[in-house]
């Protein structure tokens, strides 16, 4: 199911997982990476897989964001546990680096008996040489969507300023690629503007703009913002809905032509765009 908002949590601050939860996020992002020190990660990926198979997630997915390299390889491992929706993989350079871990969710699913595929992966963006080999990325075993780390990219790249006009052409590029390989449109990138709302909203209307769906978030209030701002309004919910009864309707009747409630015609591009509405329209609930 698509998701409106991403929120990440520290993964070795346990007392702030439910209180997440409550924040209404559609996922919660545990992370082991960027937010917890190199000496307590060992109890982070424990922590985080305790949560993992008991905690109360309400409605909530629950991805975790893993190191890279040997030591992501062990994070997956650990927290591969009923309750798990899938792993983030951060700075993906090459989709080998995938490869690992995607061994190791097919042992433990397995393992707990669960469907083969049941853990998706969804890797970070972080480097120009990522975005040179973001094609064999998006086709990659078990990738369902992407995100794009802004803040190690623009150091990588040597941008500065305003990332919203920096890095727009490589934000089209992401979606690009994502639409042509059949996954998900990507997950908008995170903003550190958490105190000016009012530049958040314009920022995730800049990124709603680009084709992105959904948005990572790092602070609770920005959820709420996200959240308003990606959930469909009720007439684009129905006019979505008749989009597609129309196009049925013309499939049924061994009609080439189906046109939309303003004459205009109907082809796969405006039905994939309903159906995105609708999905929205289902995270909502």
């Amino acid at each position: 199911m698509i998701v409106r908002s991403w929120l990440y949590v520290p993964g070795d601050r346990p007392e702030r997982f439910e209180k997440a939860v409550a924040k209404g996020a559609d996922a919660l992002v545990l992370d082991l990476e960027d937010a917890v020190s190199l000496d307590r990660k060992v109890e982070a990926r424990s922590l985080v897989a305790d949560w993992v198979r008991n905690g109360d997630h309400g409605r909530a997915q629950v991805w975790v964001r893993v190191n890279q390299g040997a030591m992501g390889v062990d994070d997956t491992a650990a927290v591969a546990l009923p309750g798990l929706t899938g792993i983030c993989v951060p700075k993906v350079d090459d989709p080998s680096e995938l490869t690992p871990i995607i061994k190791v969710l097919l042992s433990a699913e397995k393992e707990h008996g669960l469907v083969e595929g049941q853990w998706p992966v969804i890797p970070l963006i972080e480097s120009a040489v990522g975005l040179t080999r973001l094609s064999s990325i998006v086709s990659a075993q078990r990738v369902v969507q992407l995100q794009v780390g802004e803040v190690d990219l623009a150091a990588d790249l040597g941008l500065s300023g305003d990332v919203d006009l920096h890095l727009a052409p490589i934000r089209s590029r992401i979606v690009v690629e994502s639409i042509a390989a059949g996954i998900l449109s990507p997950i908008g990138p995170v903003s550190t503007e958490f105190r000016d709302l009012d530049a958040f909203r314009s920022s995730t209307q800049t990124v709603i703009g680009q084709g992105f769906v959904g948005r990572a978030c790092i602070h609770p209030d920005q959820v709420t913002i996200v959240n308003e701002m990606f959930t469909p309004t009720s007439e684009q919910l129905s006019g979505a809905q008749d989009l597609l009864d129309r196009m049925n309707m013309a499939i049924r009747e061994g009609s080439g032509v189906a046109l939309d409630a303003n004459g205009r015609m109907i082809d796969e591009a405006s039905a994939r765009s309903a159906r995105r509405v609708l999905e929205l329209g289902l995270a909502a609930r």
